[in-house]
C-alpha cells in the first residue's frame, strides 16, 4: 500500500497544470484563438490571466456570436484597451449593434479604436453610427453595410486610410457624399 501511495504521489507531481505555464506560452497559444474565444474561456480564470488577456486582446469580432458570450466578453473585458471593433445582424446576432449601443452609450469610451466595421444594419442605422463617427478620431479603418440609396450626412475622420461601404446597385451618392473628403474609397 505505501508504494501504491508513493506511486500514485509521484504521478501527480509530473502533471502541469495550465496555471504554471510562461506567459510567452500563454501568449503564443492564445495566438492561435480569436480575441472573442480567448476573453471568453480565460478570463475567469485568475488575476494573472486577466492581465494576460488585456495585454494581449484588443481585437473584437463579435460576428455570429450569440448574446451570452457577447454580454460575458463585455462585463469582462476592458472597453478601453480595444483596437479593432466589429459588429453585425445577421441572422444569428439580429439586434446585435442596437444592443451595443445601448450597452454602451458613450461611445467616448471607443476613441482608441482603429477598426470599425459594423455590417448587415437595419435601415437607418447607419444614421446614428455616422452620428457617433466624432468619438472615433483613430479611425483608419470603417466598413459599413448595407447603405443603399440614403443621403449620409458630412463627417471628418482625418486618420481614415479605408472606407468599405456595402451597397445596393443605386450608389450614386456615394460620390457626391465621400469623394471630396476621403483619400481612398473603396
Amino acid at each position: 500500500l505505501l508504494i501504491t501511495c508513493m506511486k500514485a504521489k509521484r504521478f501527480k507531481s509530473d502533471i502541469t497544470s495550465f496555471e504554471y505555464l510562461p506567459n510567452e506560452l500563454f501568449a503564443e497559444i492564445i495566438s492561435y484563438l480569436s480575441d472573442v474565444d480567448t476573453v471568453y474561456a480565460f478570463s475567469r480564470l485568475n488575476q494573472r490571466y486577466q492581465l494576460l488577456i488585456l495585454e494581449y486582446c484588443r481585437n473584437f469580432d463579435f460576428q455570429s456570436i450569440n448574446k451570452i458570450q457577447f454580454d460575458c466578453i463585455i462585463q469582462q473585458h476592458d472597453i478601453l484597451r480595444w483596437k479593432s471593433l466589429r459588429l453585425s445582424n445577421d441572422d444569428r446576432t439580429p439586434t446585435q449593434i442596437s444592443y451595443f449601443y445601448q450597452a454602451f452609450p458613450n461611445f467616448q469610451l471607443l476613441t482608441q479604436l482603429k477598426h470599425l466595421s459594423m455590417i448587415n444594419m437595419k435601415p437607418h442605422m447607419h444614421l446614428i453610427t455616422l452620428s457617433k463617427l466624432v468619438y472615433f478620431p483613430n479611425l483608419v479603418s470603417l466598413t459599413m453595410g448595407l447603405i443603399c440609396g440614403q443621403k449620409l450626412p458630412k463627417f471628418h475622420l482625418p486618420n481614415l486610410k479605408s472606407l468599405h461601404i456595402n451597397s445596393c446597385m443605386d450608389c450614386q451618392w456615394i460620390a457626391v457624399v465621400f469623394l471630396s473628403s476621403i483619400f481612398s474609397l473603396t
